[in-house]
């Protein structure tokens, strides 16, 4: 069934945004991605390793001058492990929060704990129990993100036993180990050999836990964001779901005419105003017609506000802006709050974005870019005339459905619109306004705002049609106003099966810092066509990627 013009959320149209509190902060800098969790894991692994090799390595030290063998041969082991308690205790204390070291810093420690433990492999035997004590190491370093670590780990364990215990074993070396063995050679071999297989399966079992360990951490992310998704898309289903309940209602001014028109019932509501179907007199074209509140209309600031719409709108012959019919004034009586402003447009019949996105859950990319490439034409006739939308949003993005001629989007509700020639809150007191989710950063704070707030706003909701799941959500409002100004979204990819390049275009669109974001909505619609095709121009590949290096997909301020 058609469904008409929605009234835009003015509900949430004027927000102040609160400085977040440290709670706030505190649960922003959680980490929310994989990768972030791995990474805080293991650094508290790596800071308990360290500080149990730096207690190995002292008890060790401290039990040399209780065995026998030569002097120098104490001597050694004992520096070596006063040199591992060193390093250890060094690299433990550099390790901050959830900060990985790099691999080749790892590789230094990793050669050190292989020296460390052939010199007392050395000292006690090939054939001792003392080898045991690389699978410790070995498993550790395994576990780590870096294969590269633990390959050296094994690699440089099993080396350093094996080639020794071969050399013993053929008789082609003498073994000055402590503990030496008096089996034949054939058992020595068979000895060595089991060792190499207990190194191997340490290997093994260390890599595939690992694996195991990220499969089920990416699981889990997964499903937190299913359940952050539909927590999203249920707030927007309630919001809609209010307004139609309201639909359908005789209001004050039904019935009644005003200019050209008789006012039927009631089809949206809002904080600012309703919005009536109309029937114009003798024509009987059908129209929706905005009639401020009573109250509001005895406030000079709030109707110079409603009839700015007016103003806004008349300039705009885009075929994708809503087209503006008449406006005026009920005929003026006694009492002022009779004779409230009115904006009669035309009435559209089809659905709004978030009533598809409801139903849809994502749009198909070309789908999607079609209606980007009719909204970007729509914001750049509005940025031509110097106009900034500052409520762009899936409910204020209209399908238009009309017999016999292709259907198109239009962009509605240009009451909060800001005209660049006038100061920054010369009808707002200041305040920053928007729907929070999909509010430019600058908005957000209360800054001043140009024609690129409406592209962060465009990105927010190619973003939304493209991975089904919004940006920026969440239950309260300081929360969301900080991640809209500080947090990235999650990555793209891991929503919808998208190319690198279109996780670029968005992040160009998403950037926090004005200078740093495309400049218009035909640049970033451009950008986004030129990335589904997997070609977008190497400057803005480059450009993406030192915006995306700076702060990754899904990060958050420490």
């Amino acid at each position: 069934m058609p469904t008409r013009e929605p009234l835009p959320d003015d509900d949430a149209a004027t927000l102040a945004a609160p400085p977040p509190s440290p709670r706030s902060e505190r649960s922003a800098s959680a980490t929310i991605t994989p990768e972030m969790a791995l990474a805080k894991d293991e650094v508290e692994r790596s800071r308990l390793f360290l500080k149990l090799c730096a207690v190995l390595a002292g008890s060790v030290g401290l039990l040399i001058p209780f065995v026998t063998g030569s002097l120098a041969m104490r001597a050694s082991v004992i520096a070596c492990c006063a040199g591992v308690i060193v390093v250890a205790l060094a690299f433990r204390r550099s390790l901050h929060g959830d900060e990985l070291s790099t691999p080749r810093r790892w590789v230094v420690v990793c050669a050190l704990l292989v020296v460390g433990s052939a010199i007392a492999v050395w000292f006690f035997g090939v054939y001792s129990p003392a080898p045991m004590v690389g699978t410790f190491g070995i498993y550790f370093l395994c576990l780590g993100r870096s294969m590269r670590v633990a390959l050296w780990a094994y690699l440089g364990g099993a080396v350093a036993h094996l080639v020794p215990a071969v050399l013993f074993a053929l008789r082609l070396l003498p073994d000055p180990g402590l503990l030496t063995p008096v089996a034949g050679t054939r058992d020595l071999l068979v000895a060595a050999a089991m060792v190499q297989i207990v190194f191997a399966a340490t290997f093994a079992l260390a890599r595939g836990s690992r694996m195991a360990t990220q499969n089920a951490v990416e699981k889990l992310h997964a499903a937190l964001a299913q359940v952050q998704k539909r927590e999203a898309l249920l707030a927007e289903v309630n919001l809609e779901l209010d307004q139609a309940l309201q639909a359908g209602q005789h209001g004050p001014f039904t019935d009644r005419r005003v200019g050209d028109y008789v006012i039927g019932p009631i089809i949206g509501r809002g904080a600012m105003g309703d919005v009536y179907e109309a029937l114009r007199l003798g024509g009987g074209e059908r129209a929706a017609v905005k009639i401020l509140h009573r109250v509001l209309a005895m406030d000079s600031s709030h109707v110079q506000r409603f009839l700015r719409e007016a103003q806004i709108v008349s300039r705009l012959k885009s075929p994708h802006v809503v087209k503006l019919l008449a406006s005026g004034n009920f005929e003026a009586t006694a009492d002022a709050q009779e004779a409230p402003p009115y904006l009669a447009m035309e009435l559209l019949d089809g659905h709004d974005l978030a009533w598809q996105l409801r139903r849809e859950g994502r749009m198909d990319p070309a789908g999607a870019m079609d209606m980007v490439d009719q909204v970007s034409d729509a914001l750049a006739e509005a940025a031509a005339a110097g106009i900034v939308h500052r409520d762009l949003k899936p409910q204020n993005i209209f399908l238009a459905c009309r017999p016999g001629l292709p259907a198109e989007w239009k962009v509605l509700d240009f009451g909060v619109s800001k005209l660049l020639s006038e100061s920054d809150g010369s009808l707002t007191h200041g305040a920053p306004i928007g729907t929070p989710a999909y509010m430019a950063p600058e908005q957000a704070r209360g800054a001043a705002v140009d024609a690129r707030a409406d592209v962060f706003s465009l990105a927010c909701i190619a973003y939304r049609a493209l991975t089904g799941r919004p940006a920026f959500a969440g239950t309260e409002l300081p929360q969301i106003l900080f991640d809209v100004c500080f947090a990235q979204p999650m990555r793209p990819g891991a929503f919808a099966p998208l190319g690198v390049d279109v996780e670029r275009a968005l992040a160009l669109g998403l950037a926090k810092e004005t200078r740093e974001r495309l400049e218009s909505a035909t640049g970033f619609a451009a950008a986004l066509r030129a990335a589904l095709a997997d070609a977008l121009p190497e400057s803005l590949r480059a450009r993406a990627d030192g915006l995306l290096a700076a702060a990754p997909w899904g990060s958050k301020p420490r």
